[in-house]
């Protein structure tokens, strides 16, 4: 074995490893916009140092024998179950309850006080590497199940280096079950171990940063009243040139104002709240919705017929005046009009459309309100090496 790998060497190595984990993980969390199971992942590093460092104490007989194998198997396997839960927090499910997590130690220091295994080295490294790997399968998965959800790309890195320690662990605990694992073979694992747990740490600021800026961008492209996008959202979404067999609305809800008089700006606000819920419901995953500011939203319905377009601005009118909302006691009445583009040919820019909506918004308003009027489509504008013929 190299002197690099030699294996005192390499376990201070790797409790510097661990420290610095711990340090680096509430750093993080200080910095965090989100800190959830970081603490905990901080927590499982310490533990996992402390109970190395237990353990070579008591190999140079500072600890009571005894003592030093039930503890250090005991912060071991509560690291790694701290380990698994902080994994989980951090990937955005919900905390796991305390109990769970502190069954997997007791479990094993109940057994141990009851078999005295501990005091066995390779019984107790058997029973630390099982709990080691099962823990980093566990949390390959947390991170990777969330994947869809929020697909942040130093999700991938960090479950390959999950996925790479729990099989060191699982090599390990190979060797240990047949009785041929060796001194060198555990200098060289606990040396992949080092460099894992810096990548780890490195990988969970990394997916902390990538969090923060996606919610600083979701906060730039979303309306915080209602949840949907705003027109900087809109815009960056939709096609470069709007395809024919689309269509473009702007829907306003009538009279407004006085809601706001009447009833108060909170009731206004839910009523812009309960539209929202209602209108997205009403449409497809793919189609677009925003708030474009004040009471009023615009609607990009893509690959639609001329009356299906029609059909779903109506629906989204009748659907708007049966809203139940209500302030002390009192029903507010809440309506809305749409003036509706159908897209019918391409290389009309976007804002002609929109200003083709808007007139037909305009129309629908004084016509009564309440209603779906359809735009005109835009004059044609002519090309520059057309122009004059």
């Amino acid at each position: 074995m190299p002197a690099q790998l030699h294996l005192p060497t390499v376990l201070v190595l790797y409790k510097t490893a661990l420290l610095a984990g711990a340090l680096s993980t509430l750093h993080v969390r200080h910095r965090a916009v989100r800190p959830r199971g970081l603490a905990l992942l901080a927590t499982a590093f310490l533990l996992l140092a402390f109970g190395s460092a237990l353990a070579g104490m008591g190999e140079y007989e500072a600890v009571p024998y005894w003592l030093w194998t039930h503890l250090s198997l005991l912060m071991g396997t509560a690291g790694y179950a701290l380990y698994w839960a902080g994994m989980r927090g951090l990937s955005g499910r919900r905390r796991i309850r305390a109990v769970w997590v502190a069954a997997v130690p007791i479990a094993w220091l109940v057994l141990g006080l009851a078999t005295q295994f501990p005091l066995e080295n390779l019984p107790r490294a058997a029973a630390f590497h099982l709990t080691a790997a099962l823990a980093l399968v566990a949390s390959v998965w947390e991170v990777l199940r969330d994947h869809r959800r929020e697909p942040l790309p130093s999700r991938w890195p960090l479950a390959a280096l999950l996925c790479l320690s729990a099989a060191i662990y699982a090599t390990r605990l190979f060797y240990i079950v047949n009785d041929a694992a060796t001194a060198d073979g555990f200098a060289l694992a606990f040396y992949i171990q080092i460099l894992c747990h810096f990548g780890i740490a490195l990988m969970i600021a990394t997916l902390s940063k990538e969090r923060a800026e996606a919610r600083l961008e979701q906060a730039a492209q979303t309306d915080p009243l209602t949840g949907l996008g705003n027109r900087r959202w809109f815009v960056s979404r939709l096609p470069a040139d709007l395809p024919p067999g689309s269509a473009l609305a702007l829907l306003d809800l009538d009279l407004f104002k006085q809601i706001n008089d009447r009833f108060g700006h909170a009731a206004g606000d839910r009523v812009l709240v309960e539209f929202a819920r209602n209108a997205a419901g009403q449409l497809r995953d793919y189609d677009l919705l925003a708030r474009f500011g004040g009471e009023e939203f615009v609607l990009y319905l893509p690959t639609v017929a001329e009356k299906e377009a029609t059909a779903v601005a109506e629906r989204l009118r009748a659907s708007t005046q049966a809203l139940q909302i209500r302030e002390g006691g009192t029903a507010i009445t809440v309506s809305v009009s749409l003036g509706l583009a159908w897209i019918d040919r391409a290389g009309t820019p976007l804002d002609d459309w929109l200003r083709a909506a808007d007139a037909a918004l305009y129309e629908a308003k004084s016509q009564g309100r309440n209603r779906v009027v359809r735009a005109a489509p835009p004059a044609q504008r002519s090309h520059p090496a057309s122009a004059g013929r």
